[in-house]
């Protein structure tokens, strides 16, 4: 039996308190130092390296992560949540592994069969690997497991719809809101649930009268007369102009019609 010195054992709890109060990178320097010792008690190895890889998926160091769970598998490998956590450090950021992911998810499905996180981890991977129907399965498994999870739900919802099965995606959505008719984020769900359907099917009768609709060939062009101005001018002569003298003669004849 490996004995625990006292420096080792203030140490531990020390990084789990500055764990607790946030300060991760204060924790993982004393974690880190922990692993130096040779004759670290098995559970005291097993709970640093633990600490350490969710540290390092904290920190987005996801390849940092898969090497401290792997370590954990090696002290307990019949811990389901250790698998999951290993399938999450290999999928995560996107661009992982998410075949060899499932392998870790199946795992620790194998282990603890309603396992929720894994069954929704899994589900989404089988998804993105082109083999939908069998994500699906396992993601309602997840939402029958969680029925008052309302993450899981709308995740389940998206990915029905995107492989047009809305006639299941509304069941979905009937029976978690019978199960929580109460919760108004449930309520509020299964209203934009109903304006997505009314303007899918909006979107389709617009379609078919579209299609029905009369053809106007592009030639057919309504001419409209436009006003012409008269074929001839007209027909009297210019009038003529007064002669220079002419006021001056109507001047001395008013004059004498005066006197």
């Amino acid at each position: 039996m490996a004995i625990i010195f006292p420096i080792v054992e203030q140490s531990f709890l020390a990084a789990v308190r500055y764990r607790s109060l946030g300060r991760d990178i204060e924790a993982a320097n004393i974690f880190q130092s922990l692993t130096r010792f040779e004759d670290l008690p098995k559970g005291l190895a097993e709970l640093t390296q633990l600490h350490l890889g969710e540290i390092a998926i904290k920190q987005r160091r996801f390849k940092k992560a898969t090497r401290h769970f792997s370590i954990c598998l090696t002290y307990n490998e019949a811990n389901a949540n250790y698998h999951f956590l290993l399938g999450k450090a290999i999928a995560a950021g996107g661009n992982g592994n998410l075949k060899l992911a499932s392998i870790s998810f199946r795992a620790c499905l194998k282990i603890e069969p309603k396992h929720t996180r894994a069954l929704r981890f899994l589900g989404v991977s089988l998804i993105h690997q082109n083999k939908g129907s069998l994500g699906i399965v396992y993601l309602m498994r997840a939402s029958k497991l969680m029925p008052k999870n309302l993450e899981v739900l709308k995740l389940l919802v998206k990915h029905l719809q995107e492989q047009n099965l809305q006639d299941q995606a509304r069941a979905c959505i009937t029976r978690a809101l019978f199960l929580n008719k109460n919760n108004p984020k449930f309520i509020c769900f299964w209203n934009s649930f109903l304006f997505h359907e009314a303007r899918l099917l909006q979107h389709s009768s617009n379609q078919s009268n579209q299609d029905q609709r009369q053809v106007i060939l592009p030639f057919l062009k309504v001419v409209k007369k436009k006003k012409t101005a008269p074929k001839q001018g007209r027909q009297d002569g210019p009038e003529s102009l007064p002669t220079p003298h002419a006021n001056r003669a109507k001047w001395k004849e008013n004059k004498r019609r005066v006197k």
